[in-house]
């Protein structure tokens, strides 16, 4: 089957906020969400146990979190699906929820970091999705400016066409076509052997980000896809941010992208370090299963993303 591309959102439209997995920060301001996506020219309508604080971690149990979400996915007045933040739990949602619902009813969910196990799900169901910053992200403070929620609107609104990105000393130059697929790389690597696992039978761009974890794990994680063949397949690599990365100097790395680039640099593929998208600003929107273009050399790299298939 072709992927299914959701409607873009026009001002009027509604958009449903769930909160999947972890439970909302103490000063998330739920008001002043509600004010940015006006702003847009958009309606807000929260999921029930969006703002839940009753459980240790989760925002509500397992089967209130699926609840929500897919109350939003059935609801037709609701015209996008937007993680509020992640954390981690999106996983356990997956026995409460029908998906496929999408398929026949398509619109956008985005968000990123946890919310990769949905955006696995939609690859599988062969629907594009939205990796890209979510409200408990957005910046509040007056006079200053929040390119990653701008570029969530941007991609919401179908104003997204081309990401460029400077030069970087680990990128790898070429140009390469294929679909975009990728998000947190921790949260890929668990979904090997479940039926979200990523995989590239076809041609596909992946994306990864990671955030707080030891770089050892990093090269663990690339080890596992070399050994499995998974990156042989890959017609270009995009590596975001990795952050608050521990360990580097007792593993011998100035950063994670040094681990990184030692795996991708044999590939013989374009390969794009620094680009924006993960847990630092910017993290700009970028459509996950759409057809991509990655451009790499000595001025740069690029992200084009296809009009239509």
């Amino acid at each position: 089957a072709e992927f299914i591309r959701p409607p873009y959102l026009h001002r009027g439209d509604t958009v449903g906020i769930v909160s999947p997995a972890g439970k909302l920060p103490l000063n998330t301001d739920t008001a002043k969400i509600r004010e940015r996506f006006a702003s847009w020219g958009l309606h807000v309508k929260f999921g029930v146990h969006c703002a839940d604080r009753e459980q240790p971690y989760f925002a509500g149990t397992d089967e209130e979190r699926a609840a929500d979400l897919q109350a939003m996915i059935d609801d037709p007045s609701v015209k996008a699906v937007i993680a509020c933040r992640g954390g981690y739990g999106s996983v356990r949602l997956l026995p409460h929820l029908d998906l496929r619902r999408l398929r026949e009813h398509p619109k956008w969910l985005a968000g990123f970091s946890d919310i990769t196990t949905l955006h696995l799900v939609l690859r599988r169901l062969r629907i594009e999705s939205i990796h890209g910053q979510m409200p408990a992200g957005f910046l509040f403070d007056e006079g200053t400016e929040d390119p990653s929620a701008e570029s969530l609107r941007q991609a919401l609104f179908g104003e997204t066409e081309c990401i460029e990105v400077e030069p970087h000393p680990l990128n790898q130059p070429g140009t390469a076509s294929g679909r975009l697929a990728g998000g947190n790389l921790t949260v890929i690597r668990s979904a090997d052997g479940t039926p979200e696992e990523l995989t590239a039978e076809e041609p596909t761009v992946l994306l990864i980000e990671e955030v707080g974890g030891f770089v050892y794990r990093i090269d663990r994680i690339m080890q596992s896809l070399a050994r499995s063949g998974k990156l042989e397949n890959l017609r270009a690599v995009v590596v975001g941010h990795f952050s608050e990365m521990l360990g580097m100097e007792k593993f011998g790395v100035a950063d994670a992208c040094a681990i990184i680039s030692s795996y991708t640099r044999p590939l013989g593929i374009p390969v794009v370090f620094g680009f924006p998208a993960g847990h630092e600003d910017p993290n700009l929107a970028v459509y996950l299963g759409r057809r991509v273009t990655v451009s790499v050399d000595e001025e740069g790299a690029r992200m084009e993303f296809a009009p239509a298939d």
